[in-house]
């Protein structure tokens, strides 16, 4: 299996996201015809935790949930997955699942039936934006650090600590369905749950402008 690699480095300020490298979530594993483009940036902020930002041109996107924890992969959605210890045998991931209006699936746990909801003071410190433009739409997430420790208390945030991810673009029901990841994924029925194929990823420092 071929080891898929993502760079996050160490921002000063939000703005400095914009210097971090884009993935491409462009693997349609299994199969279809319907391909929007979709993006990504990924950096760690000090103090805060992660940034993620993700963009599909897609226009007009479905976008039917309007609360968090509402199945929102079943509209057009854009998704990240998390692993802070990876070393493990089972290890603990993290799914967070996006729509265009900002509604947010968020869960942890060791396999696809097995997710829990984050306790409310861990969730209530998320924060997801989504904006809706003419020809595409895109989502910020911040995933504070307070919440990856409390779940990984042994995860220090420094220059060559290791973690891994994927970043999905989906729609699960009918009409112009399409499952993609940004790692490949050799299953042979969609699923995204599958952490053995998840992006080896390294924090490092941002290099100068």
């Amino acid at each position: 299996m071929t080891i898929t690699t993502y760079d996050t480095y160490t921002l000063s300020t939000e703005e400095e996201l914009a210097r971090c490298p884009v993935f491409h979530v462009d693997q349609f594993n299994w199969g279809g015809s319907y391909r929007p483009l979709t993006t990504g940036r990924l950096g760690f902020l000090p103090g805060t935790g992660f940034l993620l930002e993700m963009e599909c041109q897609e226009t007009d996107p479905c976008r039917t949930y309007t609360q968090d924890n509402d199945p929102v992969y079943l509209d057009s959605a854009m998704e990240a997955f998390f692993c802070f210890a990876p070393q493990e045998a089972e290890p603990l991931y993290l799914n967070f699942e996006m729509n265009a209006n900002g509604a947010m699936l968020a869960c942890h746990g060791r396999s696809r039936g097995n997710r829990s909801p984050f306790a409310e003071e861990l969730r209530a410190e998320l924060l997801c934006q989504a904006k809706v433009l003419e020809d595409r739409w895109n989502i910020r997430l911040t995933l504070p650090l307070t919440l990856v420790q409390a779940l990984y208390p042994d995860f220090a945030p420094e220059t060559g600590s290791r973690f891994t991810c994927n970043f999905y673009k989906i729609k699960e029901s009918k009409g112009l369905t399409h499952f993609a990841s940004f790692a490949p994924i050799t299953a042979p029925e969609p699923d995204f749950h599958l952490p053995e194929y998840f992006a080896h990823a390294q924090i490092l420092e941002l290099p100068p402008a």
